[in-house]
């Protein structure tokens, strides 16, 4: 049963992780910085603008800026015997692919995980590519989202560093 809650717990922390990340991509990234400016910045607000266009991909095109650092991250959790963390960022790594099964056909299988609310479907994540493009961060589960929401919790930490002086980008809230 441990394993389970193991399992479990490790993948709404790396939706949540993920979310944070595709919050941050989208209320701050900018296109024009230096590397992520455009390996992850810009192919974000092009998939905005476009949803599909990241399923006309490959699986690694797609994928390897997610992959990449998490499977670094993985084998650094790994090392010190931090497996939760190695099984969260593990997850992670499949965040990119598990958007695009919301935004394309998948195959029955992920169709059947969908259905059954182990995967968030193309339904709930639509909620995000509306206005006012302000919630639905996470892209793995169904479960995060809401209560996220709920709590405010995006509006919350846009508040918080906003504290900093720092805030979202005028034109990415429109997409």
């Amino acid at each position: 049963m441990m394993i389970i809650l193991t399992i479990l717990l490790a993948w709404l922390f790396a939706d949540l992780l993920t979310g944070i990340f595709h919050w941050w991509e989208d209320r701050y990234g900018n296109p024009d910085w230096p590397i992520i400016g455009k390996l992850i910045v810009q192919p974000n607000i092009e998939h905005h603008k476009d949803p599909k266009k990241f399923t006309r991909g490959n699986y690694f095109k797609r994928n390897y800026t997610t992959i990449i650092p998490a499977l670094i991250l993985a084998l650094l959790s790994y090392s010190y015997n931090c497996y939760f963390l190695c099984l969260t960022f593990i997850f992670a790594s499949q965040s990119n692919e598990i958007h695009c099964w919301e935004h394309c056909r998948p195959n029955f299988a992920v169709r059947f995980l969908q259905k059954y609310k182990i995967l968030q479907s193309a339904k709930e994540h639509s909620i995000h590519h509306k206005r006012p493009y302000d919630q639905n961060y996470c892209v793995m589960s169904v479960v995060l989202n809401p209560i996220l929401s709920y709590l405010g919790f995006w509006y919350f930490i846009e508040n918080c560093i906003a504290l900093f002086g720092i805030v979202p980008n005028p034109e990415r809230k429109n997409f």
